[in-house]
């Protein structure tokens, strides 16, 4: 019930409203989930720029926006990292402070990712609404119910794939 009250809430456009509903929804139904003060405007990144820092960077910024923007940080991005086995896959029990998890809907597809704060505790973005810290499955429906756990990317290393990423799907580099 939680998560679809928590789905709800991020289906409101205005983002200004989403602490006073989570408020109103955290009365309703115990939860833990917590708004943080982001470092960005957070109509500006999406949680796949959260989770490899390419949010506020040019270099980033200069290649997602080629082509009609047509190449970013989504789901795309994340398939191609795991299919090409670029990125480590850990246990539940293996992942630290800053690993990273993705959520996978029932069709395998990605939908989600964030970082583990530490505690069973996640920070993520949510969609074009705020950055939250969170329990693991405290996130929206539409999420999905499967989680995998990644070694973390440093920024360089990140930013590199997406480089091959965006020269895989015709964008020059």
């Amino acid at each position: 019930m939680l998560r679809k009250k928590l789905q709800k809430m991020t289906e409101v456009e205005d983002v200004s409203r989403h602490p006073s509903l989570l408020a109103a929804l955290t009365r309703e139904s115990l939860n833990t989930v917590a708004i943080l003060n982001s470092p960005h405007v957070i109509r500006r990144y999406t949680c796949l720029m959260h989770v490899f820092a390419f949010a506020e960077k040019e270099e980033y910024a200069a290649i997602a926006m080629r082509d009609g923007g047509r190449i970013f940080a989504a789901s795309a991005f994340a398939h191609w990292l795991i299919d090409n086995g670029l990125l480590e896959e850990i246990s539940q029990a293996e992942a630290q402070r800053s690993d990273l998890v993705f959520y996978f809907g029932a069709d395998g597809r990605f939908k989600h990712a964030g970082l583990i704060a530490g505690d069973g505790r996640v920070i993520s973005k949510w969609g074009v609404g705020h950055l939250y810290e969170h329990g693991l499955f405290e996130v929206p429906d539409s999420y999905g119910t499967e989680v995998r756990f990644f070694r973390a990317l440093p920024y360089r290393v990140a930013y590199g794939y997406f480089r091959r990423f965006a020269e895989d799907n015709g964008i020059k580099v």
